[in-house]
């Protein structure tokens, strides 16, 4: 078989299986995504049994950016754990997905960029970086240049996840 038969046969395969998981990815199955949700929630709350979606009081969200956030009660059968927040923030290149984990005293546990479709600006996504949200809490600035240090070739995006974060904090210190 000649190299360029080789590389096409093995290129469908590998076309086919990405198009089938960005078609996963993108669906939207509330089952699904709450699946995963649960899951990431209880890497940071091991004990976690209950996600519940509560609402938000519309005045405390800023202005500029798109959709409501998705606030949610981490319960266990103890009672509650902390807060979930997912929302779209807005960089350079456009609206991106960001979860923050909150403790009951409104201190960040793990902040994540869960969507990213943009390929300027990916770097906001490292761990390191989004580790420097962990332990913020209503009283601390989460700015960059402050006390959040901006990822090189992504400084808007970073600093739109320090605002979507900061945002989440002040949901609940309201």
């Amino acid at each position: 078989m000649s190299k360029m038969s080789l590389q096409s046969v093995l290129l469908v395969p590998v076309v086919a299986a990405s198009t089938i998981l960005v078609t996963i990815c993108g669906c939207g199955d509330s089952a699904a995504s709450g699946a995963v949700q649960i899951e990431t929630v209880r890497e940071v709350f091991p004990s976690a049994t209950d996600i519940s979606e509560v609402s938000t009081d519309r005045d405390v969200q800023e202005s500029g950016r798109p959709g409501d956030p998705i606030v949610s009660e981490i319960r266990d059968s103890s009672g509650l754990l902390g807060y979930s927040v997912v929302s779209d923030v807005v960089g350079r290149s456009g609206p991106f997905s960001i979860h923050v984990l909150l403790d009951r005293q409104f201190v960040v546990k793990r902040a994540t960029v869960i969507s990213y479709p943009w390929s300027h600006g990916r770097q906001v996504g490292r761990r390191s970086f989004a580790n420097q949200f962990e332990g913020k809490g209503p009283e601390d600035a989460i700015e960059l240049g402050k006390d959040i240090d901006a990822v090189t070739g992504a400084t808007i995006s970073c600093r739109a996840m320090a605002q979507g974060v900061r945002q989440a904090v002040k949901l609940f210190a309201k």
